[in-house]
């Protein structure tokens, strides 16, 4: 890897790498191929959880999970820098926050007035409905770090971005509270699978 780089690996032997020691018959180029195939791949080891690595040790697990973290806070990285501006700005900054979570959860992007990120607070596990996230929990830090505005996004597990209709009543009801806290919502990003994502403003679905 050092010679030749590291993008000249195959997927197992990166992942034998973090994994450093086999076992008895089977060395660590031989577990991380078995792991891939019983995971489904790398984009299901991206978003394996503790329980799906049994097969590694603790130490080795760790490793494995932090890895995977700090490769999707770097691609996160590279777009932070940039105005959420544009919905596409927004999904190169949300979007690896959220596309590989099998559950649904919401996040809240502060946003200084030239709509440059502050900060990605509030991840609500559950569903975006108003039963499980209230409208004020979404403002709650935007208020205290004196954010211009907010940015909400949230996955669908099921891979499909299309914005169901309580998606649409609860970026309502956040777009009402936030002009009468002088916090505009300036979008609401609904993130699936394969990169796909859906913009519910240039839907011309924020309301008000």
């Amino acid at each position: 890897m050092l010679r030749d780089g590291a993008a000249s690996l195959a997927d197992d032997e990166l992942l034998a790498l973090l994994i450093a020691s086999g076992r008895p018959g089977r060395d660590a180029r031989r577990m991380a191929h078995d792991l891939l195939v019983s995971l489904g791949g790398l984009r299901a080891l991206g978003r394996a959880d503790g329980s799906q690595l049994a097969a590694l040790g603790p130490a080795t697990r760790a490793r494995v999970l932090a890895a995977a973290e700090l490769g999707r806070r770097m691609v996160s990285a590279d777009a932070d820098a940039e105005p959420l501006d544009t919905p596409e700005a927004a999904a190169r900054a949300l979007a690896p926050r959220l596309a590989h979570l099998e559950r649904e959860a919401v996040v809240v992007a502060l946003l200084d007035r030239k709509q440059r990120l502050i900060a990605v607070t509030g991840l609500y596990r559950g569903n975006v409905s108003g039963t499980s996230v209230r409208i004020g929990e979404l403002f709650s830090e935007a208020v205290r770090r004196n954010a211009a505005g907010v940015l909400l996004a949230h996955n669908h597990p099921s891979g499909d971005p299309e914005p169901s209709a309580d998606d649409v009543r609860t970026t309502r009801e956040a777009v009402a509270a936030g002009r009468l806290l002088g916090i505009p919502v300036v979008d609401h990003l609904v993130i699936g699978a394969g990169g796909r994502w859906v913009s519910l403003k240039r839907r011309g679905q924020l309301g008000g």
